[in-house]
């Protein structure tokens, strides 16, 4: 449901994870246009209060009420790719400084710190890291729970969801050390599923945090408005989303691609890239970390991973499929506000387009990896086909609905087209 704002988006989500306050959200808190009755009232958002302290309210003054708030989308857009590019190449570095050997077998840390401090760095290392990323899956599980339960606001600890939350974690850091339990000697119990879903629920909660900021909404040039911020109007444009989704993927390609190919002129074996490198070492970490979803074949010494995808390529589709949810609810609101008598019958609907076209990236990322384009055994960037497929299916459907403008046009709204509209 339209928020309000990506500010007080963020706000209630907040409330959720740290406070374990539940919220409702629905097509019935999208507004679409405003009316002189509607300029004194404020949008309703269940578990909300009107008495709420302003720090509950940190990131609805700060971004809705701003005057340049449409530009903090465009912002966190050109943005993303670098962020990503200096997070991984912060952790690519850490991998190399600890694991890299010179030319006498001695890794380049241990030549500047020694090997005593290095062997008590490399034991401690991983249990440090994994406390606050354990803490992170606690808090984002327990929140996806409640939220799926759709329980009354409870603050207690012992709540149901949050003792079912830490279980769950729990059961997921103990599958890498136990990652198939035998039952009466016949029956395997596999836990790897679990760190599946933490990982699901770990980047529901980002796509939660980002996508109400990729997601365009408009404001009204009303030169008449008194108002600190001009109000703001939900629009169906595509194009914030796309600019950070075309961002990440090119940086995808450029991390995995680029670095191969610049690999390759001095190594003649099939070089791994920086992504695959530092997700390899996900993987054979010795304690779990979240961010890897993997497919396990085999039980318990046998076990294998065959397939692997990032977190990435899971949390940036699913903006673009949140995107298609509020576009669907946009288009139902505005039917219902210019009183459609007859709505038109669309075939598919945008929720559709963007699943639809994940599927279709997904199956062309197999198909094309049985090439081994990379050398035998390498991955390949998915985003580079989840996408553009993705983008393709959303604007078809919108050339078939006469919306292809709506979707792809700016989502600045002038006074006269805002007059036109009531």
């Amino acid at each position: 449901g339209y928020l309000g704002g990506p500010g007080m988006a963020l706000d209630n989500l907040n409330k959720e994870v740290l406070k374990g306050e539940s919220f409702v959200y629905d097509d019935g808190s999208i507004v679409v246009g405003s009316t002189d009755d509607d300029d004194d009232k404020e949008e309703d958002v269940v578990g909300s209060d009107d008495d709420d302290d302003d720090d509950d309210k940190l990131f609805a003054t700060l971004v809705d009420d701003s005057p340049q708030s449409t530009k903090v989308g465009s912002a966190i857009a050109l943005t993303l790719p670098l962020l990503l590019g200096g997070s991984l190449a912060l952790s690519y570095s850490l991998i190399s400084f600890f694991k890299d050997a010179g030319v006498d077998g001695s890794s380049i840390s241990s030549s500047i710190i020694g090997d005593e401090y290095l062997s008590a760095i490399q034991g401690l290392l991983p249990y440090l890291t994994s406390i606050p990323s354990m803490a992170l899956c606690v808090l984002f599980v327990a929140t996806e729970f409640r939220s799926v339960s759709k329980a009354s606001t409870n603050t207690s600890l012992l709540r149901a969801e949050n003792i079912a939350a830490l279980l769950y974690v729990a059961g997921a850091y103990v599958a890498k050390v136990y990652p198939t339990i035998t039952i009466g000697g016949e029956w395997n119990l596999d836990l790897g599923p679990l760190q599946n879903g933490v990982n699901i629920a770990f980047a529901a909660t980002v796509v939660r945090a980002l996508s109400p900021f990729l997601i365009s909404y408009s404001s009204t040039s009303d030169s008449s408005s008194t108002m600190a911020s001009p109000p703001k109007v939900p629009s169906i444009s595509i194009q914030t989303m796309a600019l950070a989704l075309i961002g990440v993927t090119l940086f995808d390609g450029i991390s995995v691609f680029g670095t191969v190919a610049n690999a390759a002129t001095i190594d003649t074996v099939a070089p791994a890239s920086v992504m695959e490198t530092v997700a390899t070492y996900k993987a054979d970490a010795q304690l779990w970390n979240p961010g890897l979803l993997s497919v396990v074949v085999g039980h318990s010494q046998n076990a294998k991973i065959t397939e692997a995808l990032g977190l990435g390529d899971v949390v940036f589709p699913a903006c673009l499929v949140a995107w298609g949810f509020f576009a669907d609810a946009v288009v139902k609101s505005t039917d219902a506000a210019e009183e459609v008598e007859e709505i038109p019958k669309r075939q598919i609907s945008y929720t559709t387009a963007t699943t639809a076209g994940y599927v279709i990236g997904s199956a062309a990322t197999e198909i094309v990896g049985t090439f081994s384009l990379l050398g035998s055994g390498r991955g390949l960037p998915a985003l580079i086909f989840l996408i553009p497929s993705m983008l393709i299916a959303v604007t078809t459907v919108a050339a078939s609905r006469g919306e292809l403008n709506e979707v792809w046009g700016s989502s600045d709204v002038t006074e006269s087209e805002s007059n036109a509209s009531d």
